[in-house]
């Protein structure tokens, strides 16, 4: 079933959390929550993905993933969306120049675990995605360290927020990004199909 394009309304700010949610799972709902929550967030959008340049096989079919996603999804602010696959996009910069031309006037912020800038200098037209809209990091177990003395936290420096000002993140210009500490919940998709959940349907039985 296709589903249609989210709507927002201009000045809205709205989180991304782009990913192959292969399979979605607790660990996705939990930092939507905290993004929403820390972040002053209108709505979040989980940009599940035809596949991830950076992993070497391919995901489950878009439409099982979509489809767990949704089944899984129990927040009223939160939508699954396949606009990647809907733009053609593969990579993230493309992505959220392709958001911006049809959402005009919405604000968007790009939200990631902290293992993800730990590893963000290697993501196609990074530096361009930390300048085109403002990043929100959220705390994921073992990665607090390696997130900040990583090469995008230190270049990016001086366009940090304060994590007691996160929630004026969304109003903020880029470059501009907010680390914050959240409860942490220690789940991963990678984990859950090496335990036999590789099957999106496994993963919210």
């Amino acid at each position: 079933m296709r589903h249609a394009l989210p709507h927002a309304r201009p000045g809205q700010v709205i989180g991304l959390l782009g990913g192959s949610f292969d399979p979605p799972h607790a660990g996705h709902l939990h930092i939507s929550r905290e993004a929403l929550k820390r972040f002053g967030l209108d709505r979040l959008w989980w940009l599940v993905s035809p596949g991830n340049p950076l992993k070497r096989w391919g995901p489950a079919p878009l439409a099982e993933r979509m489809a767990a996603a949704r089944a899984l999804i129990d927040h009223p602010r939160i939508t699954v969306t396949d606009f990647e696959a809907r733009a053609g996009t593969r990579y993230t910069a493309a992505t959220l120049a392709a958001l911006m031309q049809a959402y005009p006037g919405v604000r968007f912020v790009w939200l990631m675990g902290a293992d993800n800038l730990a590893q963000f200098h290697l993501w196609q037209d990074w530096r361009r995605i930390i300048e085109t809209v403002p990043v929100g990091v959220l705390a994921r177990p073992g990665q607090r360290i390696s997130a900040r003395m990583s090469p995008a936290a230190r270049i990016y420096d001086q366009a940090r927020i304060a994590g007691e000002h996160a929630l004026g993140l969304g109003r903020a210009i880029a470059p501009a990004w907010c680390f914050v500490n959240v409860p942490m919940m220690d789940i991963s998709s990678t984990r859950l199909r090496a335990c036999g959940a590789g099957r999106v349907g496994s993963a919210i039985t």
